[in-house]
């Protein structure tokens, strides 16, 4: 979901804790539900403020870290959003990432949450959310975190990177082209080979 370097302020203990357990537990239940060849886990312990989606075996996991589920800024179309753009990476078509091309890029995985996500979930659940107020939850954590300063511009380039165009994208669904392939997630790649060699 692209958090990085955000530092989680987590709920205390008591009430808001016990609230938060059981919103994630009914929308973790939710998301079992509608995407029944998923496997969807909770890192509790993990301080992480994140979600990811990775393959384990023939495992498809879409895995959600403490510093997240339990972060004080984030609410409930916040954490559904998360979760439903983890998903689009295993069930998105279009640009896929660098890493591993059996998941969906960034840019895939928001478009597949806009155009069949949300969708899904509404139908096999009854649950909606509000793309307006899941946007402001995810900026309420970090709004740099995607990125002040787009990387590369047009029509065919990733927007995950850039803040102020993913958003566009998010608000208006049919601006967001389909990109046939991620240069964010190239550009992740080249980087983190590059640190590795240090």
């Amino acid at each position: 979901m692209l958090f990085a370097n955000t530092i989680g302020e987590p709920l205390g203990k008591g009430i808001a804790r016990t609230r938060r357990d059981e919103l994630l537990c009914e929308i973790l239940t939710d998301f079992r539900c509608a995407f029944p060849e998923l496997r969807f886990e909770l890192d509790e312990a993990s301080t992480t403020v994140n979600a990811q989606a990775f393959i384990r075996g023939n495992d498809r996991i879409i895995r959600l870290y403490g510093g997240l589920a339990y972060h004080v800024a984030i609410d409930t179309d916040g954490l559904v959003f998360t979760l439903l753009h983890e998903v689009g990476h295993h069930l998105s078509k279009g640009g896929r990432l660098a890493a591993n091309a059996e998941l969906g890029c960034e840019c895939a995985a928001d478009r597949w949450v806009l155009t069949k996500g949300m969708v899904q979930l509404r139908k096999r659940t009854g649950r909606s959310i509000s793309i307006e107020r899941a946007v402001a939850s995810v900026e309420n954590i970090t709004p740099a975190a995607c990125g002040a300063t787009a990387r590369k511009r047009g029509p065919n380039v990733c927007w995950a990177d850039h803040w102020p165009r993913r958003k566009r994208a998010l608000f208006r669904p049919d601006s967001a082209p389909a990109i046939p392939r991620c240069y964010l997630s190239e550009f992740l790649r080249v980087g983190q080979f590059a640190k590795g060699r240090r």
